[in-house]
């Protein structure tokens, strides 16, 4: 995020009209030399809150907010400060000045930003004006979608064929260069310089920042025999889908309050909660919540509400959810999980039930510690000896990755009540499992070297021994599977070759096969075939969460450093194996030979 000059905040405040600010916001009224209204930050009948023009100041006199322009757009819009700067000097008609010596602003960014927001009007014209309208609008209707959230929502239409928004910026060359840096338009491989369109045949979802500028797309097939049936932007300078959340912006635009944001899974589920008056909703892009979605999320609410389908696929998207969690808990702030009934989604039930079920629903959600040992209580023999001891150990690692110390403690207090046991012996196990064999959730977690946890061996097929020269191997494979699970689409044609000529990598060969069939793939769809082996299917849900969090570009990196080492590591040991085996210092002195002349570069 750029840096904002201090002295142009300081003299922001002296360059804006206050009463024009908040009068688009909340309609004021005359009252001397001062302006009045209800206050929108609490309820009130009488008007409380007041703008002082000379003074370019407001107060509430009922519930004591007050403060200058910046303050009141903070509040209101849900912005953090940058963007309360941003959007007061947007509005004001004043160009901010940046910090240019703290950190530089990068200008091909106004460049890509303003393109998008081109290519997000084509698509909105071509659903009112392509010959092929008709199949986008008609699939729109019949979802239930009116004229209005389309429009509140930006949606458009990318026609069938393969160079249609190609042909609209051809005579641009830098632009078709910035579309395929974007990823709304691909390179042909086999022609230098000519490009297809990314989005042939969808209804397509603009993705907003903050800010309300459009920085990517998600594009729905027409009919469900198509596929992938959800096509995202792919990774790009303004884009980045672990760390966005689809009608974020719109949540804060629409809503008077945040009192809660709910987290649900798809486009439709955003749009149609909005459409019956829930506005205080997101949605995740495709992967699983992650430590950068959370911290967005706690800067505009004090309660997050993740709202998943009731089958196995959405119980699991829960629990990935509350492990991703517990680290990021702090005070003040409630998270709470509301699983829907077995075959329902939020798009679903919302039109079948009336909003004041919905919101019911919503408001008897599960909190974050209910849902944590409901969830270990129901994947154990919890009534016998042997079950309560799996429990307390479970619920003990989990426990352990809380680092708010209040809510550590309520939940040692909370585990002790569910098992019978006095909270000083629960307190002492939970404290001696912090030296114990790390948590299953926590596994994936590599140190630099990524040799991660004595249970990365369940990534092959058959036990091996805790202690070989595999060992780094072993971890070497764990951080590659973790980021295709994450990122299917780092499985290409080269990775499949390299990957081959690994030990022990079919787990990870199947997986790869399996991406570049579909690189929009499921990770439940990627994991399916292993459920006949339980010790690889257990260790490959652990490898599903991604923490910290990585892009899809930061992941690649990791994969390709990771499938490097690999092949070095793997190099070494065939050496090491080699020299083990020569019987004479003869056999030794050739093999030495054969190393040197494979170090040589070669000549060109």
């Amino acid at each position: 995020m750029p840096f904002i000059d201090r002295d142009f905040i300081n003299d922001l405040s002296d360059r804006v009209d206050i009463v024009g600010l908040i009068n688009k916001r909340v309609p004021l009224k005359k009252a001397g030399k001062d302006y009045k209204a209800c206050c929108p930050f609490h309820e009130e009948k009488t008007p409380s809150f007041t703008v002082v023009p000379n003074k370019q100041i407001f107060h509430c006199f009922g519930c004591g907010e007050s403060g200058g322009a910046i303050d009141f757009i903070k509040k209101f819009d849900h912005l953090d400060f940058v963007e309360a700067v941003e959007t007061v000097a947007s509005e004001s008609g004043v160009s901010v000045i940046y910090d240019q010596n703290v950190k530089p602003v990068d200008t091909r960014f106004k460049r890509y930003s303003e393109l998008m927001g081109e290519v997000n009007d084509y698509y909105q014209t071509q659903l009112k004006s392509s010959v092929a309208k008709k199949r986008a609008v008609d699939y729109a209707k019949g979802r239930g979608i009116s004229g209005a959230i389309a429009k509140r929502f930006e949606l458009g239409y990318a026609p069938p064929g393969w160079s249609n928004l190609h042909e609209h910026n051809k005579a641009d060359s830098e632009k078709l260069i910035d579309l395929d840096t974007l990823g709304m338009l691909v390179a042909k491989k086999d022609k230098e310089g000519d490009y297809y369109d990314r989005f042939r045949d969808r209804l397509m979802f603009p993705i907003h920042n903050a800010k309300g500028n459009v920085i990517g797309f998600g594009g729905r097939v027409l009919s469900d025999k198509d596929n992938p049936k959800y096509l995202n932007s792919p990774e790009t300078p303004l884009f980045s889908k672990s760390k966005e959340l689809y009608g974020l912006y719109h949540c804060r635009k629409h809503s008077r309050k945040i009192d809660y944001i709910l987290v649900v899974e798809g486009y439709m589920d955003v749009i149609a909660l909005h459409q019956h008056g829930i506005t205080t909703t997101v949605a995740t892009l495709g992967t699983a919540t992650t430590p950068a979605h959370l911290q967005t999320l706690s800067r505009a609410t004090d309660t997050i509400v993740f709202c998943f389908d009731g089958d196995k696929a959405g119980r699991a998207a829960a629990w990935k959810a509350l492990q991703i969690s517990l680290p990021v808990m702090t005070a003040g702030l409630m998270i709470k999980f509301l699983l829907l009934p077995d075959g329902e989604d939020p798009d679903t039930l919302i039109q079948s039930e009336s909003v004041k079920a919905f919101s019911r629903r919503i408001e008897k959600a599960q909190t974050l510690s209910s849902f944590l040992f409901d969830h270990i209580k129901s994947e154990v023999p919890f009534e016998t000896i042997e079950g309560k001891t799996l429990f307390l150990e479970q619920a003990s690692a989990l426990i352990n990755l809380v680092t708010y110390s209040v809510y550590r403690q309520q939940l040692v207090e909370g585990l002790a009540q569910v098992v019978g046991q006095d909270v000083s012996h629960v307190e002492k196990v939970v404290n001696q499992s912090k030296y114990s064999e790390p948590p299953m959730q926590d596994m994936h977690q590599a140190p630099p070297n990524f040799d991660i946890s004595p249970m990365a061996e369940m990534v092959y097929d058959e036990p091996v021994a805790k202690k070989t020269p595999d060992n780094g191997m072993k971890g070497l494979m764990s951080k590659m599977i973790n980021c295709v699970l994450n990122y299917p689409v780092l499985a290409d044609d080269t990775v499949e070759l390299r990957v081959r000529n690994l030990p022990k990598s079919n787990v990870l060969l199947e997986l790869v096969h399996s991406a570049q069939i579909d690189d929009e793939i499921s990770q439940q769809a990627l994991i399916k075939p292993f459920e006949a082996k339980p010790r690889v299917y257990s260790r490959l849900q652990q490898l599903c969460v991604m923490e910290p969090s990585l892009s899809e570009n930061e992941a690649k990196d990791e994969f390709l450093s990771a499938l490097t080492l690999s092949e070095k590591q793997h190099q070494r040991n065939l050496t090491s194996a080699s020299i083990s085996t020569a019987s004479t210092s003869a056999d030794e002195k050739k093999i030495m030979e054969e190393i040197q002349h494979r170090k040589k570069p070669k000549s060109s």
